[in-house]
């Protein structure tokens, strides 16, 4: 089965825990993206990902201390969506549009949607 989704997008964020922590409440679930100011001045999606909390999850890659996010600025983006099988859809579509370089690999999902992703 085919699903047309209409995704709301929060504005551009700066990727800090000041900013995560004022996402309303917890327990937002959605697909979000995570971008690197490069050289040139623009940033670049380098990681996305779906979680049933996003607050909890981009606190979670905050705090990893080996992590990609220690070094470089970066912003992050996202979209509530509920279910966790359209969740892992919107998820496999980023990954093919914007080929991160700090997700493993592609995101598994069997659901075929369109999505705006922007």
């Amino acid at each position: 089965m085919n699903y047309d989704i209409n995704l709301i997008w929060s504005t551009l964020l700066l990727l800090t825990s000041e900013e995560v922590n004022k996402l309303n409440g917890g327990g937002i679930e959605g697909v979000f993206r995570i971008s690197k100011r490069e050289a040139d001045g623009k940033f670049y999606v380098v990681f996305i990902g779906s979680a049933s909390d996003i607050k909890n999850e981009l606190n979670l890659l905050l705090s990893k201390e080996d992590g990609f996010l220690k070094q470089g600025e970066f912003s992050f983006r996202y979209a509530p969506i509920k279910g966790e099988e359209k969740r892992k859809a919107v998820e496999k579509q980023m990954y093919k549009q914007y080929i991160p370089q700090y997700n493993p690999k592609e995101p598994v999902s069997t659901l075929e949607v369109k999505v705006n992703l922007n």
